[in-house]
């Protein structure tokens, strides 16, 4: 995985999503080789270096995730 480009799951071609756009609060599982022995279960805002972009969507956008209001 070393060497990949930054992404946010919900562009990701392993997010196990059948949804065209799928959002920051859609949760599924990492389809990613080296990842998927784990079941792990991902946010659409979710990101990792593993990221390959999904058939249609844009080059990767990383997107810091929000901070919470206090």
């Amino acid at each position: 995985m070393a060497g990949g480009q930054w992404g946010n799951c919900k562009g990701c071609r392993y997010f196990n999503s059948t949804n065209a756009n799928p959002g920051d609060n859609e949760t599924q599982r990492c389809n990613q080789a080296d990842l998927r022995e784990f079941d792990l279960k991902v946010s659409g805002a979710s990101g990792c270096n593993a990221y390959e972009a999904r058939t249609g969507a844009g080059a990767a956008q990383y997107q810091e995730p929000s901070q919470p209001a206090h």
